[in-house]
């Protein structure tokens, strides 16, 4: 049992718990809508609270690996950028669909997108030295979800072109839930060891 990724496990489980209300309580349209168009309105609270939620995570689980040195230095460095691009994304609210891209809703792409590849390069790079490390009951629902991260990561840039854009939100919600999963399940099984 390795108790120092404890607390990572609760706050990828409090990321989840959030995400979940945030697309339960949010008026926008989970198909179409993106996930930070809740920065905007009476949702801004619980989008704040979840995004800091999963950078904490982010942040806590990166120091973890890279003082423990038993996975690749490039995949915790990815949860540091992935921490630090979060916390660009709930700076810089988003511009709503239909209107003028503003300077502030350019910087939040400018935090989303690398923080999007961050966080799949995360994935990416643990993923084979977990394989060897965890228990292997862990091992089918972290392929699965990296699966799915990828082909939803895919999906994400599929729908910047306009014949795909009205499902952006639900292939972004397919993206950030996968990828919340994989690291919560991925830093329960180093918990349990």
């Amino acid at each position: 049992m390795q108790i120092q990724f404890a607390p990572v496990v609760l706050l990828y489980a409090v990321t989840l718990v959030l995400f979940v209300l945030l697309n339960l309580r949010g008026a926008y349209s989970r198909v179409r809508a993106a996930v930070s168009d809740y920065a905007i309105g009476p949702t801004r609270p619980l989008f704040l609270a979840d995004g800091l939620a999963g950078g904490a995570a982010a942040l806590l689980l990166g120091t973890c690996l890279l003082i423990g040195g038993r996975f690749p230095a490039w995949g915790a460095l990815c949860l540091l950028a992935h921490a630090f691009f979060r916390l660009g994304v709930l700076t810089f609210p988003i511009d709503l669909e239909g209107q003028r891209l503003s300077w502030h809703g350019r910087l939040h792409y400018s935090f989303a997108i690398p923080g999007f590849a961050a966080v799949y390069l995360a994935v990416v790079a643990l993923g084979p030295a977990a394989a060897a490390i965890i228990a292997p009951g862990f091992l089918p629902p972290l392929r699965l979800l990296a699966l799915l991260a990828a082909a939803s990561l895919g999906g994400v840039a599929l729908c910047m072109f306009p014949f795909f854009r009205p499902i952006f939100g639900l292939v972004e919600r397919v993206f950030l839930l996968s990828t919340a999963l994989w690291l919560w399940i991925f830093s329960l099984a180093l918990t349990v060891g």
